[in-house]
């Protein structure tokens, strides 16, 4: 009997999916390319850098970050295996769990993952750009004109 409750007890708990750690996951399969600040996070896998900044700090900029990565980016090194590595649409396994918990961002059934992105661009504010580093200097785009710091 007891044998028979603790076989169920963990089927039950292991049936509750938590939501996932978007922000681990990126760490894990994309490594030193992250880069992360309280309402900014870059994808930084050579010089240059995707920049995704919110309105205000959020755990959902992660989730857009890694769903962007996987749906919109144009990295060639998301899509193919790098210095040895596997590339990361293959190792993003997590996927489906984390466009699930974001679903909700999204007002239409059966959410795409270009609403749930469009969704979570504007209700959390977050803009997407574009960096590289140069010659000492960072340049961006991200106030709608090219703009370099000194490193």
């Amino acid at each position: 009997m007891r044998l028979a409750a603790t076989c169920l007890l963990l089927v039950s708990c292991a049936s509750v999916q938590t939501e996932p750690d978007a922000l681990a996951l990126l760490k894990r399969d994309l490594g030193t390319s992250i880069q992360v600040s309280p309402a900014e996070v870059r994808f930084c896998p050579d010089n240059t850098c995707d920049i995704y900044s919110a309105a205000a700090p959020s755990s959902g900029l992660a989730t857009f970050v890694y769903l962007h990565l996987f749906h919109e980016s144009d990295y060639s090194s998301l899509e193919h295996a790098v210095g040895g590595e596997a590339a990361f649409r293959d190792l993003a396994v997590e996927e489906p769990i984390v466009r699930a918990s974001a679903a909700s961002f999204c007002p239409k059934p059966n959410s795409s993952p270009r609403c749930i992105l469009d969704g979570m661009r504007s209700q959390l504010g977050i803009k997407v750009c574009s960096g590289r580093y140069d010659e000492g200097s960072f340049c961006d785009d991200c106030s709608g004109q090219n703009r370099c710091r000194k490193l």
